[in-house]
């Protein structure tokens, strides 16, 4: 979903663009340049992919004003290239679609904190859960860090993007009820399935994509 700026209070997109800009800062400070600097493939590797978030992030199932669903393909993205790549990503692909959609290029902040920085923490925080108390193979990156982390992460942005219209007003906690969080769960699903499915495809046939994949961790001697 995508909040729209005018209907949130000024304090909601100031902390919203604070909290990006941070991330951001950080990003650019601690993002492994030296793997990409003179990597034009892994470039436009990362180029289209952020094309391709662009895309899916207009094309989404609206079922009130103001009330839409989308995949995030953050979780993808963080296992691509890393978080600091992802959300740059993210932001690039938020910028594109405050020229294409309504939602105006204050509400970018806050957008990027539900529909990139969260998602990208959890599968961060999932990578790491599985590299110090998982066995590495195949399938537990594909599950865990996949299909799992990108339905944890869906539930947590939708959720986060449904309390934020319930406190700037834009809905009331009751219409939020009936027509936004039951529908969370629906989402998560094929969220996960779609993230897990297209990793699986890619350890196949591109690995070398995969940042945080490793043919002699998860594969070899298995």
């Amino acid at each position: 979903m995508n909040l729209v700026a005018e209907s949130l209070g000024f304090a909601t997109l100031v902390g919203g663009w604070l909290v990006l800009l941070f991330a951001l800062g950080v990003a650019l400070k601690t993002a492994p340049w030296h793997k990409v600097r003179n990597d034009r493939p892994a470039q436009n590797v990362w180029l289209g992919m952020t094309l391709i978030v662009f895309l899916v992030w207009q094309f989404s199932a609206q079922i009130a004003e103001g009330i839409s669903f989308h995949f995030l393909l953050m979780t993808m993205m963080t296992l691509m290239f890393g978080w600091q790549f992802a959300l740059f990503g993210a932001w690039l692909a938020l910028i594109g679609l405050a020229f294409y959609l309504p939602t105006g290029w204050e509400a970018i902040g806050i957008n990027a904190l539900f529909m990139a920085l969260l998602p990208i923490f959890v599968a961060e925080v999932f990578v790491k859960i599985s590299e110090r108390y998982l066995e590495q193979n195949f399938f537990v990156y594909v599950f865990f860090n996949g299909f799992l982390a990108a339905g944890v992460a869906s539930v947590l942005a939708l959720t986060t993007g449904g309390l934020l219209m319930w406190v700037n007003d834009v809905y009331s906690l009751a219409v939020l009820k009936q027509v936004f969080f039951p529908f969370i769960p629906l989402m998560a699903i094929p969220e996960g399935f779609v993230n897990g499915m297209l990793m699986a495809a890619l350890i196949v046939l591109k690995p070398n994509w995969i940042s945080s994949f490793h043919d002699r961790t998860h594969i070899s001697g298995k």
